[in-house]
């Protein structure tokens, strides 16, 4: 397999931190002025964490988070549509992330501390037709590897021609070298070819279990989301399966009923789904699937009022999330957990 060569100017730990003299945004305002109203919806999720089920028998398990933290603006004009963005699990301070659908075939770096790019990887062989999320999690070998979803399927929302199958690119983070002074050295990545039974859908949401699992969840116009998960060991040609169904959000909260990205927390108990102007934290008990995990109430998490927000990762420690906008020149934003030592889910 070839090297990607890396440099990747990171500290031993993940840095929270903020740039110049920016004002820090307060969670849930849509411009750091008048300050959101929650808005009722479905039983799926809930805008109160004080009477979240969740919440409430959270215990010292980190479910409680600050507002969010400017970290830096992404001034490389060459991400101009980011799309997904995801935390490594190797290299302390580094997140993945990708443009979207029309770019090149390439993951690029940024530093945590300050939304600077650290370098690319370019996939070789691979065409990006329309990515839509990143994700890190257990690969073949049970390292940590890169996962990659061109599952961006916008015609099938819109009832026009649609894709026959999805894509989700995946390669070892140890292929990429971060001892060296090169960026652009390609990896190839292993490529899962899946399709969806029944009808195709539009899906800009990945996750990773600890078995191995991959989940992806849909996009729709109207009527609730679908997870669909790919089990472990997987093979190209799969045919994905249902799991549950998610209802985003209501006729009051416009734009919330699309999911746009998500994230599985290292141990696998912690699930963020964000549209493209809410967080919701959905936790899963011991032994449980995540069709009862979903059937529960959501707990709403703070995030800025990005435009077009389409990227959530949690941090390698659990103890925190990023957010980034599709928007160019984005801000990247962090937010902390407000327990310092509370147990990462």
């Amino acid at each position: 397999m070839t090297r990607t060569t890396l440099l990747l100017a990171f500290g031993g730990t993940l840095l929270w931190a903020s740039c110049g003299t920016r004002s820090e945004p307060d969670a849930g305002r849509a411009d750091g002025g008048e300050r959101l109203d929650a808005t009722p919806s479905d039983a799926a999720v809930s805008d109160d964490a004080a009477v979240s089920d969740d919440a409430a028998t959270s215990g010292g398990r980190c479910t409680e988070f600050g507002p969010a933290r400017a970290v830096g603006t992404v001034v490389d004009r060459s991400l101009d549509e980011l799309s997904g963005i995801a935390a490594s699990r190797v290299y302390p301070g580094a997140l993945y992330t990708h443009n979207d659908s029309g770019g090149l075939a390439r993951v690029y770096v940024l530093d945590a501390t300050d939304a600077s790019v650290r370098g690319s990887i370019t996939l070789s062989g691979v065409t990006a037709r329309d990515w839509e999320d990143i994700a890190v999690g257990p690969g073949p070998d049970s390292d940590p590897w890169v996962y990659v979803a061109d599952t961006g399927d916008n015609a099938a929302r819109r009832g026009g021609a649609a894709r026959d199958s999805v894509v989700v690119y995946r390669f070892p983070e140890a292929a990429v070298d971060a001892s060296g002074s090169g960026f652009n050295e390609p990896v190839t990545p292993e490529a899962l070819e899946m399709t969806y039974p029944g009808a195709p859908h539009d899906c800009e949401a990945i996750a990773i279990d600890p078995s191995g699992d991959i989940y992806l969840l849909t996009k729709e116009d109207s009527g609730p989301s679908t997870l669909f998960v790919a089990r472990a060991p997987q093979a190209t040609g799969l045919v994905l399966e249902p799991v549950t169904t998610l209802e985003m959000g209501g006729p009051l909260a416009p734009g919330s009923r699309y999911a746009t990205a998500m994230d599985l927390s290292v141990g696998g108990s912690g699930l963020l789904v964000r549209s493209y102007d809410r967080v919701y934290l959905f936790i899963r008990g011991i032994d449980e699937s995540w069709a009862d995990a979903l059937s529960r109430v959501g707990t709403r998490l703070p995030v800025f009022r990005e435009v077009q927000g389409e990227a959530i990762s949690w941090s390698p420690d659990g103890r925190g999330y990023f957010t980034i906008s599709e928007l160019a020149g984005p801000t990247l934003y962090a937010y902390e957990a407000l327990n310092t030592t509370c147990t990462p889910l």
